[in-house]
């Protein structure tokens, strides 16, 4: 009986693991606007391919999706997504980029993407050494003996060190960040006139 239990709820557990999943639940199949649902997909940088999730998530209620209006609304949602200063939004937030962008965007997009991510990684390198630093610290006031002192002592000096060159990181790449943002204003008001 107890094997039954354990089983019973494995499956219910699988089976709400798989409906998590779902992009979309029946009566979303049924009512939903493919070219909006495209053209949102599209906007969130969602890869072309998507709609393949979609797919799988109606064909288990018996429901067809309208593929090509869904592609007509991503090819509009990913051109409004690819642009720079998007890309360089992504990078600054640690977001993903799925490479998602069409081939006519996808450099512009990608390099400000570096821009942000290289900004983000240079931040997130500072704050980990800063915490490492912290915890030295607290360690330090929680040391019992001289030699436990002093050799955390040498460590944090050491830290405090490759916090200084974290920061100077942090520094370089908002600075680069800083040139690439007036570049695209630059080019902006370029292509405005």
């Amino acid at each position: 009986m107890m094997r039954y239990l354990i089983a019973t709820a494995a499956l219910g557990a699988a089976a709400l693991a798989l409906s998590s999943c779902a992009t979309l639940n029946e009566e979303q199949c049924q009512v939903v606007d493919w070219q909006q649902l495209g053209q949102s997909d599209g906007a969130q940088g969602q890869p072309s391919t998507y709609v393949a999730r979609h797919q799988e998530a109606c064909t288990r209620f018996g429901i067809t999706v309208n593929a090509a209006a869904w592609r007509s609304g991503w090819e509009s949602g990913i051109r409004s997504y690819c642009t720079p200063s998007n890309g360089l939004s992504v990078g600054l937030s640690g977001g993903v980029n799925r490479n998602a962008c069409p081939a006519d965007l996808a450099a512009p997009f990608n390099e400000a993407y570096r821009v942000g991510d290289a900004v983000h990684d240079a931040r997130s390198r500072r704050d980990e050494t800063q915490r490492e630093i912290d915890q030295l610290i607290r360690d330090l006031s929680a040391a019992t003996d001289d030699a436990e002192r002093t050799r955390i002592q040498v460590e944090l000096e050491l830290a405090r060190n490759r916090l200084s060159i974290a920061q100077a990181g942090v520094t370089r790449t908002e600075r680069e960040a800083d040139l690439y943002r007036l570049r695209l204003s630059q080019a902006s008001q370029s292509f405005v006139q």
